[in-house]
Formats: C-alpha cells, structure tokens, sequence
C-alpha cells in the first residue's frame, strides 16, 4: 500500500515538473536593459517562460514584425511593448490579427481608440485633468509650457486651451527645447521675466533640462516648476533642495507598507549591478512588474490552451480575445495602485501622488483620484526646519512699528545703533524666527499699516512690500480681506477679536433681600413643593403603618379604638421644626415614617449646611453694577459715549458691517466726534469715566495690566488674527508658517506674550483681579439631596405598603374575613385622610342596622369621648388621664360594652 501512494505521489510531482509553463513575450530597445531586466525578474516571480526581442531605436519596422509573427509560432500568451511611437501602431495590428493580448507600457501619442490593446501608462485625459487642477489651485495666472522637440504634448493639451479662455485669465507661453543644449532657450525665458513653467520631457531628458537650468540660474527662490513626467523624483535631487525652487512632480508607486514592491526590488538588484531604493525605480520598470500580474492574474481565472500561429495563414489564437477583455474589466492592485480601464483599454482613472521637492527632501502635498485633486500638505517638522533652507544667510529687512507691546524703542544712557535700538514682543518672535531659520535682519519702522487708495495704489507697509522696498511687516497688522489683495500673509500668530474698554464701577453694597439668593427661585419652589408632598406622604405612610395606631387609654389592655398622631398639622410641623433645626414633639414610632424622617432630617442637614456656608459670601460681598454688559446694551445707553480709533480695522468692522445698529454706532461715533486718533487718547477717556473704547482685545489685555481701574465688557464682536505680512508668492511663507508652528507648539510665542504683557513696561501692576460675585446654588447643585429623599421616601412608602398588607392578614384570619375584604376596607379608611381614631374591630355587614338603632345617650357619650381624644397629640396621650379622670372613661366604656 506504502509503495502504491510513493508511485502515485512520484507521478503527480512528475506532471507537475514536465508540465509546460506559459510563454510571454517582450519587445524592447537594444539599450533598455533595464526593462529587459525587469521583464525577466517578473517573469521569474510569476512563474512565465520569456522570449525577448530586440530593435533598435532607428525603427526597423520589417524587423518587428518579424519578432511579433516569432511570438506567435512560439504560442505566447501576451506581448508587452516596451518600444512605443510608431512602433505600437505595427505591434497592435499584427497582435489584433492574431488575437494575442498586447500590453504597453509607454506613452503613446498615435493611440487611436478602435485598438485593442492595453497601455498601463497613464492617459492622457489623466494628465491634462491633473495639471489644470494643479495650476488652478498654485494660483498660476500666467506660466511658459516647455516641451522637448518631437515629443507630443498630448498630455499637456489643456494648457494651451486655458490661455483661449474667454475670461483671458492665464497667460500661456511655449517654448521648444532642442538639440543637446537648451541653456540659449531657458536664458531667453529667463530675461522674460517667466517665473512659472511646466515641464513635458522624456524622462530621459529630466536630469539635462534640470542641470541647465540651474547653469542659467533658474532655479532660484523665485521660480516654480511642474514636471509631467513621474520619474522626476527618481532622481538624486539634492542638489536642488536648497536652491528656493518649488518643483512639483508625481509618483504612480506606493512607498509606504508596499510589500510586493520590496520583494521586487530585492529580487530586481540580485541580477542588477548597481542596487537601487525602491524610490529610484523608473515608472516603466514597475509598469513591467504590473503587465506581467495582470496577466498573470488574468490565467489564474480563465483556462487557456495555448496555440501555434502563422502570420502567413492568418491565424488567430481563440482565447485572446476573452483573456484581453478579463483583462479590461478586472480591478487587480499592482505596484502602481489600482488598475481602472476604460472600453479602449486606455488607463483614466488613475491614483498619483503629487510631491514637492522641500529642503527636507520630497513631500507628498496632495492626491489625484476619481478625478480629483485632494490637497494634503504637510507642514515641515522641526527637526527639519533646523536644515539648511533658502532662507539660511539670507538678509531681509523687515518693517516694524512702534505699538505697544509690539515694538518700542529701547531706553538706555547710551546711543544705540541699527536693531539694537528696538525691543518688544514682535522684535523678540522675529528673532526667535531667525534662530530657526538661518537669517539675519533689519529693523524699519513704519507706522502706516496701509490700505488701498481708490485708485488703486497701496499706502504704508502693504506699499513697501509690494515694491520690493521691505521683504516682512511684523506688528499686530491684522489679516484683513482687503490686505491680502495686496499681499500675503503668514499662518497667524495671535488671535483676538474687538472687545469693550470700560472704566470699573464702583462696589455696591448687597440689596436687602440678598439673603434670598443664596437659592436660585427653582430651589425654592421646589423647597416649599417638597415640604407639602412630604407632609402627604408622612399622613399616607402613618395611616397604613400599623404601630402608628396606638391605644390611646393604656389602662385598658383591649381597647375598641386606636389613635394616629400623623394628622396634616402634626405632619408639616415635623418638617418645619427639621428644617429649622429646633426638632418637633411629634415622633414617628413604625419602620417606614422612621425610614422617610432620616431621610428628610439628612437632606435638610445638607440644604442648611449649603444656605449657610453660601449666605455669609452674599451678606459681605459688594457687586459691580454695570451699566451695559453688551453691545446692545451700550447701543441703548442715552449718557454713555463710545468711540474707535479713527484708521484701523477696528473701525472699518463697524463702518462696513451688515448689522445696522453697528453701522448706526459708526455713524454716531464719527458725528458726535467720539473717535480718537491714537489708542492711548481713548485708554484715557475711558479711564476719565462715561467712555467706552473698542479695542483689540490684546490691547485691552495688554491696557489692563497698567490701568487697574479700567476692564473688558462682554465679549468679543469679531474674529481676526495677526500675520507676517510677505510678498505675493513669497518662496518664504512655507519656511516662516512652519516655524511659527513649531513655535506655538513649543508654547514659546505664549511665553513671549506673558514677558511683554505682565512683565516689562509696567506689566503685573494691578495682579490677579477676582470674580468677587458669588454664584446662587441652583438645582445642579443640590440635585443630589432631591434625590436622596426622593428615594429615602419610595423606601419608606415599600416598607409601610408591606406592614399594612402584613397587618391585613393577620386581621382577615383574627376575624374569619377573606384578605381582599379587609384590604378594601384599610385602604378605604387610610385614604379618607380624616380622623385620627380607628376602630380595632370592624363589625359585620349584617350588624350595620343594629348599630343604626342605637340610643341617643350612648351615641352622645361615644361622640363626646371622640371629640375628646381627637384633639390629643402622642406627647399629650399619657397625660390626659390627669385632665380626664379615669374614671369618668372607665364608666364610658363599661356603658358601650354593656350595651353591645
């Protein structure tokens, strides 16, 4: 048997071996050897015969069509084109006769849609969508398309159709770089004054294009670049990274956890004789790895049989046609993402991510996918931003203004020069900013923020910057709409908002009822709810409890009726006298009014404690009484004056706002003439009394630290921030943004507001200023205490149902009567809550007539005998033996039971 299995298994594994493996085939240029190479690692990988042809680049087409009709003989599964041009155009047609599979991996600028074949390369709708998007969002209003000659600009078509736009919004120029020295045509384009340019090149000319460029200095911090081709960042571009140049290029690969991309670079620099990074691998080799799993992927899942063909006889292959299409429609994932084809077999939607060459290497900012263009840019990390940038040396002169805490001039007794002269917050977050960025600086004080004129000209910093006179403005120059017109701005550094400066007012003394508001108007509604439902639970509880039910004459060992001391006066003088804290005579003698009394004597031991511990604060405390607390309250105050400073952004907010009690309150500030030329002149009215002054309120927190009578009201009516003013498109702004966020992440600009505002120039004068005003204690504060007696109370009323249904039973079997009869009539009698006497036995149904026919005396006698218990309280019970003789009861009772 042992021997029989070994044979059957030998022979398996012999099928297995002597099996034939599919055949595919590939056309490549004589010097590509990296193609070749890569098509021979991926045929290994999944397990494929090859047959390699090579043609020369002079374009032999007799010579093609002799490999593709050897293909065919030899029963190939697949061809891949590697060759391109012209070229593809024979390949498709022998390949579409034959029916074989052909799969291309170059761009193809001769494509016409009624071919059959498949072309990985990214089409050229992808392109043109892409780069339109791209430049729309870089904000490019004019840019120079440069293109090798004889290459198509099939993927930059787009381009040209925006300068014929109807709005004539971009300006596009082209320019052709031939021959082997581009240097004469990159100079003319140069001293054009062309900053912008998209790049469409082979990629075997990306490394040429760049290195002329730079002879020619045009890769400064001035110029940006987008290159069509994805093979821009397989190139060593460390050279580049500190020039200033923004180069934006794209990548089809994956880097990240891309496992099959490793396995194939391993096995790739195993037979290469110089080892590349996964990163350095050229587009058309990973398009080699991906066309051979597509097929690969396609046999998995139809079953072929391969086949001999003739091109003489016109033969065709009857499973290339299905296996072309499996492969059209199926959605594998290869090392240049997903695969989405259209009915021509062209690649559309397509998965690319665009890079950014930065001092710290290339960066992904953004992503192409499902036609969109989706923006991700990263900020610089700080342990990059400590690298050598383009701003490293660099001398810039930066505007600054003198405007407290922001810029001052330095006192000393000695002549100071040059930077030395000023200090404050801003000099100090410039510095720190140099510190990090590698610049030097100089100080230019500019007291003119600036604005644009009607004719269109700009004034004061916006005008310096924008005529290359200054390279920064720092001060607490907000970032308005209208600025950044002009020019642009950093990420912000502070944040504020217009508020309200107002003089304090004087203390008042508490008002007579203050001592009413330690509890807000809830709490004491639903004090005095509680102590009523309280006192008609206690009345329930009490009536169904049956030790509440006691002999009224101890004397008499079986008394014929009971007294109850819970009657609704007793009742609510026990919750009275608890909270009082003065304790009451009634005393609650069953489990369950025990249970309920502990409860309420706790809950008003926590209300006192509260009231008490709250009340001494509102007794002593003296308010501020504000005359206005909003806008809208200063808006409707008849004697209280208002004002801006006359320029600014504080008063353009209410000159141009939408809200009409804003532009009414500008229009009356500038009327009555409220307004001030300077911040101080307004810090000074407003201290003066009657004069509330809009400020920023950064001034107004900086103006309280040395004004200890003056305070914010309300909030804040805006939102703006404070920004590094910068030129248009300044190759600085990334480097400055991310070094402001390293900054505020680091908390050293928080530090810096802290020195300036409560330190230096008289800051910390005044100290911490306390909310004196105490708060009422309202129902989430004493939430807790309702609670606990509300359920102290449910635990009272459970424990009393079941004594009351315990004393019921042992009365239905005293008495012979059925539990539901005496439960009726218990419940009948607890809840006419009248009369506080009980009768210990409950004559028959039956008996009822003869007690009807009782004689007047006895009825008199019983009812004065009530009447004279019923006014009893339990504390009195034991004494009213001595008021009442004993006798006198002894003879009313002997009477009844002798009449019965």
């Amino acid at each position: 048997m042992i021997v029989k299995v070994l044979f059957i298994l030998v022979m398996i594994g012999t099928c297995v071996v002597c099996k034939p493996r599919f055949t595919i085939g590939g056309i490549f240029y004589e010097d590509a050897e990296d193609l070749k190479q890569a098509f021979n690692v991926s045929a290994k990988m999944f397990k494929f015969n090859t047959l390699v042809a090579e043609v020369p680049r002079t374009g032999e087409f007799l010579q093609i069509s002799g490999h593709v009709c050897e293909f065919a003989k030899a029963g190939v599964v697949g061809i891949i084109d590697a060759v391109g041009g012209l070229a593809t155009e024979l390949i498709q047609a022998l390949c579409d006769t034959l029916e074989i599979p052909l799969i291309t991996i170059q761009q193809n600028d001769f494509y016409l849609k009624d071919w059959t074949l498949i072309n990985l390369y990214p089409s050229p709708d992808a392109f043109n969508n892409l780069l339109t998007q791209l430049i729309t969002t870089k904000g490019w209003k004019n840019f120079t398309l440069l293109y090798v000659k004889g290459h198509s600009m099939s993927n930059v078509h787009k381009l040209l159709e925006m300068s014929t736009q109807s709005d004539n919004m971009f300006t596009v120029t082209v320019r052709e770089l031939s021959g082997d020295d581009y240097r004469d045509v990159l100079t003319e384009a140069k001293d054009s004054g062309y900053v912008n340019f998209v790049v469409d090149c082979p990629s075997a000319n990306l490394e040429q294009i760049l290195c002329q460029a730079q002879q020619v200095s045009l890769m400064s911090d001035e110029h940006s670049y987008i290159f069509v081709s994805p093979d821009l960042f397989t190139l060593d571009m460390s050279r580049y990274r500190y020039g200033g140049v923004n180069m934006t290029g794209f990548r089809l690969v994956e880097l990240q956890d891309n496992n099959p991309l490793w396995e194939f670079t391993s096995s790739y620099n195993a037979e290469a004789p110089n080892i590349l990074q996964p990163e350095n691998l050229k587009t058309e080799v990973l398009l080699i790895y991906d066309a051979v799993l597509m097929l690969s992927d396609a046999l998995t899942k139809v079953n072929v049989t391969t086949q001999e063909l003739d091109c003489e006889k016109y033969g065709s292959w009857a499973y290339g046609s299905t296996l072309l299409n499996f492969m059209k429609t199926s959605k594998a994932e290869g090392l240049t993402k997903s695969f989405h084809f259209d009915g021509f077999g062209q690649r559309n939607n397509v998965m690319i991510d665009v890079l950014e060459l930065t001092p710290a290497g290339n960066q992904s900012i953004a992503t192409w996918s499902d036609n969109s263009l989706n923006m991700s840019r990263p900020k610089v990390l700080a342990t990059e931003i400590g690298e050598e940038t383009i701003m490293k040396n660099k001398t810039f002169k930066v505007l600054i203004s003198k405007t407290a805490p922001y810029g001052y001039i330095r006192e000393s007794i000695f002549k100071l020069e040059g930077n030395d002269r000023y200090e404050g917050f801003t000099i100090d977050l410039i510095d720190k900013l140099s510190d990090l960025l590698g610049f030097n600086y100089e100080f230019e004080l500019e007291d003119v923020y600036g604005n644009q004129l009607p004719n269109g000209t700009w004034t004061g910093m916006i005008s310096k910057i924008r005529d290359d006179k200054a390279d920064f403005a720092i001060c607490d120059l907000t970032i308005t709409t209208e600025r950044q017109k002009g020019i642009d701005f950093s990420t912000p550094f502070m944040s504020l908002g217009i508020s309200i400066l107002y003089k304090e007012p004087s203390k008042q003394p508490p008002e007579m009822f203050s001592f009413m508001a330690v509890f807000s108007k809830e709490v004491w509604y639903y004090m005095v709810f509680v102590q009523l439902a309280l006192g008609v639970i206690m009345i329930f509880v009490g009536r169904i409890s049956n030790k509440e039910w006691q002999n009224p004459v101890p004397c008499v060992e079986q008394p014929e009726e009971l007294n109850n001391q819970f009657s609704f006066a007793n009742s609510v003088w026990l919750i009275i006298g608890s909270v009082m804290q003065q304790g009451s005579e009634i005393a609650p003698i069953a489990l369950a009014p025990r249970i309920i009394t502990s409860v309420w004597w706790f809950f008003t031991m926590v209300m006192v404690a509260s009231y008490v511990g709250t009340l001494v604060a509102f007794l002593t405390v003296e308010k501020d009484v504000m005359p206005f607390t909003t806008v809208d309250e200063l808006y409707e105050q008849k004697h209280i004056a208002y004002g801006a400073k006359t320029t600014g952004s504080t008063i353009d907010f209410f000159k141009y706002s939408t809200n009409p009690k804003y532009k009414e309150m500008h229009n009356k500030m500038v009327s009555k003439g409220w307004v001030v030329t300077d911040n101080d002149i307004g810090v000074d009215k407003a201290e003066k009394g009657n004069y509330a002054f809009f400020m920023e309120s950064t001034s107004i927190e900086y103006t309280k630290e040395r004004h200890c009578d003056l305070i914010q009201v309300g909030g804040l009516l805006d939102s703006k921030n404070y920004g590094i003013g910068m030129k248009k498109q300044s190759p600085y702004k990334r480097y400055i943004d991310s070094a402001l966020l390293l900054l505020k992440e680091r908390g050293e600009i928080q530090k810096l507001k802290e020195i300036w505002w409560k330190e230096k120039r008289g800051g910390g004068k005044c100290g911490e200023k306390r909310d004196e005003e105490q708060k009422k204690l309202g129902m989430r504060n004493m939430l807790g205490a309702f609670v606990v007696l509300g359920v102290g109370c449910l635990i009272g009323l459970l424990i009393s149902i079941l004594d009351m249904l315990w004393g019921v039973f042992k009365r239905s079997v005293k008495y012979g009567t059925t539990f539901k009869f005496e439960l009726i009539e218990e419940l009948k009698f607890a809840l006419k809550f009248s009369g506080d006497i009980k009768p210990v036995k409950r004559q028959p149904k039956e008996l009822s007539v003869i007690e009807n026919d009782l004689d007047l005396e006895k009825k008199d006698e019983i009812m004065s005998l009530r009447s004279a218990r019923s006014t009893d309280t339990h504390r009195t019970h034991r004494s009213h033996g001595s008021r009442h003789s004993s006798r006198s009861l002894s003879v009313a009772f002997a009477r009844r039971r002798q009449y019965t």
